[in-house]
Order: structure tokens, then C-alpha cells, then sequence
């Protein structure tokens, strides 16, 4: 059997067939697997839509640019430190050219009768840990890593909070999660003083 010539009037005819599809594959896609999604706010309110929280006010963001291909599960490109009453959260969202995808989501309820409450913001090699300040006698806090055996595995500082809220970044060549490893949170005052130091919390399970 022939093939029917493929005269302008037909091809004009397939473009506006694919022009017309376009729209319902993008929706499509939309409500699958919220991609894409056009900015990183849209994304971020897709996300505490999915999880059931909010919507919080954002407190600061943090930016790990990585490609696709290098990044690992359960790793985004940008976090968003919430705050919802007496909820804190971050929220991370990834980015794929032109379009954004929603993406998890933790949350950690404050306890104002505890001078510092940490949540585990990433636990690859490079992380954050969001430390929730309700002393302000504090003016630095240390994270500290420790294996199961009490051996430090790392550490990190940070003395600018944000709205009550200290972000530590870490970097570290150890393969994080690990149900074994525990972290601890100190907090100092003005003079390097110790002020505060928590008990150990099993990462894995506080992440959550």
C-alpha cells in the first residue's frame, strides 16, 4: 500500500493535533508526579499540600545545586525552613531546567521547655541539621555526630540564627543514613561558655 503524500495542509493539520495534546500530557504529568511545575514556590506549596502541612511561613532556604545524575535519592537541590504555630519543617523541592518538582518533606514539633530541639534536614554527604533555639543566652551551637560506640565522627558550627532558628551545615565524606549514628546538639553562649548540651538522638529515627 502507498503512503499518502505528506502535503502542508497535513502537516499543518499534525501540529495542531500536537499542539491541542500538549496541554492535557502537561496536566497529566501535573497530577502524576507534580512535574513540571513552573517555580520553586509553586513546588514548595505542592509539597506541604502532599504532607499535610501549613501553609508555613518560610524562614530562610538552603541551595545544594546538583545535576540528576549525581543526585541520590531522598536529595534535593533546594530546602525550605518552615514555621507553622509551633511547627517547624524543611521542605525540599528539585530542579530540572526550566521546571521544578515537589519533593519531602520533616517536621518537628517545638518544646519550649527544651533550650535546643534539632531535626536532621539532609544526611548525605552534604546536609544541614535546622536547630531550634528557645534560649536566648544561646548565641552558637555545635552539632556532633558520634558513632554507636560514642567515637565523633563530625562536628559543625553555626552563630547566626535566623528568626530563633540556627542552621548548621555539614560536609562529610562518611555514607550517612546510618541507623547507628547519633546526634547530639550544644548550645554557648556569648563568652564560649557551655550552656546546653542534649542527649544523643538516633538520626534515623528523628528524621522522620
Amino acid at each position: 500500500m502507498s503512503k499518502r503524500p505528506d502535503t502542508p495542509a497535513r502537516r499543518k493539520r499534525r501540529a495542531i493535533r500536537w499542539a491541542a495534546a500538549l496541554p492535557v500530557l502537561l496536566a497529566v504529568l501535573t497530577l502524576a508526579l507534580d512535574f513540571p511545575i513552573p517555580t520553586a514556590r509553586q513546588a514548595l506549596a505542592a509539597t506541604q499540600e502532599r504532607f499535610l502541612f501549613g501553609p508555613g511561613e518560610v524562614v530562610t532556604q538552603l541551595d545544594f545545586p546538583r545535576s540528576p545524575s549525581t543526585r541520590k535519592w531522598g536529595q534535593y537541590d533546594r530546602y525550605y525552613i518552615l514555621r507553622s504555630g509551633d511547627w517547624y519543617a524543611w521542605c525540599g523541592v528539585n530542579h530540572y531546567g526550566l521546571f521544578w518538582q515537589s519533593g519531602g518533606l520533616g517536621a518537628v514539633k517545638n518544646t519550649p521547655s527544651l533550650p535546643l530541639v534539632p531535626l536532621t534536614i539532609s544526611d548525605w554527604a552534604d546536609g544541614a541539621v535546622l536547630v531550634l533555639s528557645n534560649s536566648p543566652d544561646i548565641a552558637a551551637v555545635e552539632i556532633a555526630f558520634h558513632s554507636e560506640e560514642g567515637h565523633p565522627l563530625l562536628t559543625a558550627w553555626e552563630t547566626q540564627p535566623v528568626q530563633n532558628c540556627f542552621v548548621v551545615r555539614y560536609q562529610t565524606e562518611l555514607a550517612w543514613p546510618s541507623v547507628s549514628a547519633t546526634l547530639q546538639v550544644r548550645g554557648y553562649g556569648t563568652g564560649g561558655e557551655l550552656l546546653y548540651e542534649s542527649p544523643r538522638l538516633d538520626t534515623w529515627r528523628d528524621m522522620t
